[in-house]
Order: C-alpha cells, then sequence, then structure tokens
C-alpha cells in the first residue's frame, strides 16, 4: 500500500514538473522582449463597453502615442479619451528602454482628481490629488512587475509560444490587490483587417479575454474581453 502511495505521489510531482516547465514568468528587462522593435507611433482605437444584455455604456475614440526618448532613457506611453462625452482623461506612464515603470501620471479633470505614481523595485507610491487634498499611499511589490497603464502596449513585442503558459505581474491601484497579474496564453493565428495575427488569450482577475496582434508590425489591432458585468471591444481605427 505504501509503494502505491508513494507511486502516486511521485506521479503528481512529475505533473507539477512538468507545469512549471511550461509556465514562463516575464518581467521587465526579459530576453523575450523585442525592445529593438519598440518605435515611437501615433494610433487611435475605437473602444464599446457594453453590459450583460448587450446594450451600449459606451463608445468613444482613445487617442495613444508612444514616443521612445533613446536621450533620455526612456519609453512614453499616453492615452486620452472623453468617457463620457465631456469628460476628459488621460494617463502617461514611463518607462526606462527595458519596459521598467519609472512613473505614471493618471488626471480627471472633470472630478478633479489626479494620480502621480513613481515606482520602486518592491514599492509602488500613489501620490492622490483630489480636489485640493492629496494622500500617499505606498504598496509593496515583488521585484520584476508592470505598470497598468502600460502593460498592454508591450503585448506585440514578447516572443510569444504555443504550449506555453506566461505571467506577467503588473501594478494596479484600482485591483483587489495591487499585485493584478496577467496570465497569457498564444491561442491561435488569425486573419483581420488583411493581415496575419498572433491571437493571445488573457486571464487577469476575474477577467479574459483575446488580443490580436499583427506579426508584422507587432501592433495590436483588436481586444475583446470582460471585466465585472461589463464586455468591450477594442479596434485600431
Amino acid at each position: 500500500m505504501r509503494s502505491v502511495y508513494a507511486r502516486i505521489l511521485a506521479g503528481m510531482m512529475w505533473i507539477l514538473f512538468l507545469a512549471m516547465l511550461q509556465t514562463v514568468v516575464v518581467r521587465p528587462g526579459s530576453p523575450l522582449i523585442r525592445y529593438d522593435l519598440v518605435r515611437s507611433s501615433h494610433d487611435f482605437y475605437r473602444n464599446t463597453i457594453t453590459d450583460s444584455s448587450g446594450a451600449i455604456r459606451y463608445d468613444f475614440m482613445m487617442e495613444d502615442f508612444t514616443v521612445v526618448d533613446t536621450a533620455r532613457g526612456r519609453i512614453v506611453f499616453a492615452r486620452s479619451r472623453q468617457v463620457p462625452p465631456g469628460s476628459f482623461s488621460t494617463d502617461t506612464s514611463e518607462t526606462d528602454l527595458w519596459l521598467r515603470p519609472v512613473r505614471m501620471h493618471e488626471a480627471h479633470f472633470q472630478r478633479g482628481v489626479s494620480f502621480d505614481m513613481t515606482f520602486g523595485d518592491t514599492v509602488a507610491s500613489v501620490r492622490t490629488l483630489r480636489n485640493g487634498v492629496a494622500t500617499v499611499r505606498n504598496y509593496p511589490m515583488q521585484p520584476g512587475y508592470f505598470e497598468d497603464n502600460m502593460i498592454e502596449y508591450i503585448f506585440g513585442y514578447v516572443d510569444w509560444q504555443k504550449g506555453v503558459t506566461y505571467v506577467l505581474d503588473n501594478f494596479n491601484k484600482d485591483a483587489p490587490k495591487p499585485s493584478d497579474p496577467y496570465t497569457i496564453e498564444y491561442a491561435f493565428d488569425d486573419r483581420l483587417m488583411q493581415k496575419t495575427c498572433t491571437v493571445l488569450r488573457f486571464v487577469r482577475g476575474s477577467g479574459t479575454g483575446y488580443i490580436w496582434i499583427d506579426k508584422a508590425t507587432r501592433k495590436v489591432l483588436k481586444q475583446v474581453g470582460s471585466f465585472g458585468s461589463l464586455n468591450y471591444v477594442m479596434v485600431l481605427e
């Protein structure tokens, strides 16, 4: 009987070992990221958000900038949108050339709220200014995390492989826990906008979705997913 249990335990350990071999953690500075392909760009993405009944809750255009500043050793990822119409918000993330987060500024002008974030190896600090009153909160993090407002920009620059599960830790001040990682798999290949695409499946918290990436340019063309009771579609215009 003991030998049977020993064989079962050995089998479970072997399965766990194989699973570990097929899980890869991607961090800033990882050799899996093609930093040489990151280029300055200016794009527009249409975003449609629907509720569980399919009714459109929000339909808006988001303007995206990527600015590679090699002289300063920085990459800037900036987005702006009006949602709902007349309510303007913007966020600007700054990383080093290896995509390590340095700083992020987010502003919601009509609400009178802004956030100024700075990032260290093991702590993310968020200074909130709300109606002229400032507060500061520090969040402990494990080394090797990305930042939520820029992480989706890098998905096109990772050399994904089929049959492997990837984990990317991600700081998100709005999540139940500040560590809000993505789990990503190379799902399948597809054609979209007359382009050959890599399609990724991702899971983050209770949300899941798919991302279409142009194989030639590494640009994200489309993303569909869910968060809470809402569903969204984001498409490059």
